[in-house]
């Protein structure tokens, strides 16, 4: 059981890296693709077609930048989903041993170690989303606060 749960995890590691990799590359080329757009020459620029230029630029920073965020929350839920199952498969095979003392004490310590653990994991998800959540609306905020300086000159 051990070495099937090892493998499925690192199998779930390996994809989850793949995919932040994948994710990574894709936010690199939108970024580079914008600064390109950006800097295309055709001075002096519409309003608009400035304004689009800089939205462009600042969303593909963002992106970017949210890129480690998410890759981190994809390991953590990978990393949540091997400990809550290696509990898991612990407690199954407790439960079929013997009924003495000593494993009840083992038994009843996995079992609040699953429940603290879960509590622990519900809250540094939570916290985790918060922060990346904060951070782009503090960009978008950013960028409005840009806008509405540059308007007024």
């Amino acid at each position: 059981m051990s070495y099937q749960l090892m493998a499925g995890t690192l199998a779930a590691y390996l994809k989850a890296l793949e995919a932040n990799q994948q994710r990574w590359l894709e936010a690199q080329r939108e970024l580079y693709q914008s600064w390109s757009a950006a800097m295309r020459p055709g001075y002096p620029l519409a309003e608009n077609e400035l304004q689009h230029r800089l939205d462009g630029t600042l969303l593909a920073g963002v992106t970017l930048s949210q890129v480690p965020l998410d890759s981190q929350h994809r390991l953590m839920q990978v990393t949540e989903k091997w400990v809550a199952a290696l509990n898991r498969a612990m407690l199954d095979k407790l439960e079929h041993e013997s009924l003495h003392p000593s494993i009840a004490v083992l038994r009843q310590a996995l079992q609040l170690g699953d429940a603290s653990y879960g509590a622990l994991s519900k809250a540094s998800r939570q916290v985790g989303h918060f922060a990346s959540t904060s951070f782009s609306s503090a960009t978008v905020k950013a960028a409005r606060d840009m806008r509405h300086v540059w308007k007024q000159r």
